[in-house]
């Protein structure tokens, strides 16, 4: 009897202690996601679309970038240079409504808010660096398009050109802005353009938006582009994998 109830107990051990042994399956390690591939697929979506403008259709050949000449490491029309070290980048191409107000949308993507941050001071360098360079050349397209029309300055003509910050409407979590304005003072009239250069942060994410319009600046109209711009910025963070 006693033998009995000591296999009993040794076989009642020997099953628990099977089951202790059962250990759950090991979970599969998540998929690692490429952060490069993820952004060059998403950065498209942060500049604007043509469903973006209403009003606004896309220009051809014949635009402001076009016009201008600008060597490459001044050529602020090009993502690369605006946002040198992003993992991604994108342009939206050139745009202009019917009253020939034209723009350009650039994002970049990066690794870190950091590394976003640091582009946005980058573009005082490039300010600085360039100055120069952009004021001749924009001059040389308005004696280009005065002589297009048949207009010949003379001697009491004068075309001015003058780079200075702009505060512009702030939206996103970092904002800095560039005013180029242009005179062109004839003996009988005068002619102002002016082209903002603005650059927003959203958490990884930047974009210029470069804006130009014959006249005075359309505050009502860039602040909307502005917010729309942010608005896209900010889903494109959002989608980021970490």
């Amino acid at each position: 009897m006693r033998s009995a109830l000591v296999l009993v107990l040794l076989t009642s051990a020997v099953v628990l202690a099977a089951c202790g042994n059962d250990t759950a399956p090991t979970a599969s390690p998540a998929p690692t996601i490429d952060f490069a591939a993820e952004a060059r697929r998403l950065v498209g979506d942060a500049v604007f679309s043509a469903e973006d403008l209403p009003g606004f259709a896309p220009l051809g050949a014949d635009n402001l970038q076009s016009q201008v000449d600008l060597s490459d490491q001044c050529n602020v029309f090009d993502p690369a240079v605006i946002f040198p070290d992003a993992v991604a980048t994108a342009d939206s191409g050139a745009y202009a409504d019917a009253l020939d107000d034209q723009l350009v949308n650039l994002a970049g993507i990066y690794r870190t808010a950091e590394d976003a941050s640091a582009s946005l001071a980058r573009t005082r360098e490039i300010r600085d660096r360039c100055e120069d360079e952009f004021e001749v050349a924009v001059e040389t397209v308005a004696r280009d398009f005065l002589a297009d029309l048949g207009i010949d300055l003379g001697l009491f003509s004068t075309i001015t050109v003058a780079i200075t910050d702009y505060d512009p409407t702030a939206v996103g979590e970092e904002i800095t802005g560039y005013r180029m304005h242009v005179n062109v003072n004839l003996v009988i009239t005068s002619q102002q353009y002016n082209l903002h250069a603005i650059v927003v942060r959203e958490g990884r994410v930047a974009g210029a938006l470069l804006y130009g319009r014959f006249g005075p600046p359309d505050d009502i109209a860039e602040t909307e582009l502005l917010r729309l711009m942010a608005g896209k910025l900010s889903a494109v963070n959002a989608s980021l994998p970490e």
